[in-house]
């Protein structure tokens, strides 16, 4: 069995969610993954402000 592609980074969720190749609700869960990755990145910018 394959192995599921993982990101590693929130561009690379957004660059799975564009890709019109992908099935439309596969895309959304990418893009949700995405919003995760670019909040979780400024709460740890927000964190190292303090």
């Amino acid at each position: 069995m394959d192995k599921p592609y993982t990101a590693a980074e929130a561009h690379e969720c957004k660059q799975r969610a564009e890709d019109p190749k992908l099935p439309a609700d596969v895309r959304l869960v990418w893009a949700q993954l995405a919003t995760a990755a670019e909040l979780a990145a400024i709460r740890k910018l927000l964190a190292k402000r303090r």
